[in-house]
């Protein structure tokens, strides 16, 4: 689950929603998404592309 996670953030560039987000990618709602991310320890911030 983390690598799909992962792979949807670097492919929305960090965007968890809206219309290029990762939760569109994954198909779950953006809020399941952060929760996931949250106990994941999976920082959304990391797959920017200025950082």
């Amino acid at each position: 689950m983390k690598m799909h996670i992962e792979k949807a953030l670097q492919i929305s560039k960090g965007r968890v929603e809206g219309p290029f987000g990762a939760a569109e990618l994954l198909d779950i709602n953006p809020h399941t998404l952060r929760g996931r991310m949250r106990k994941l320890e999976i920082h959304w911030q990391e797959y920017r592309p200025d950082n």
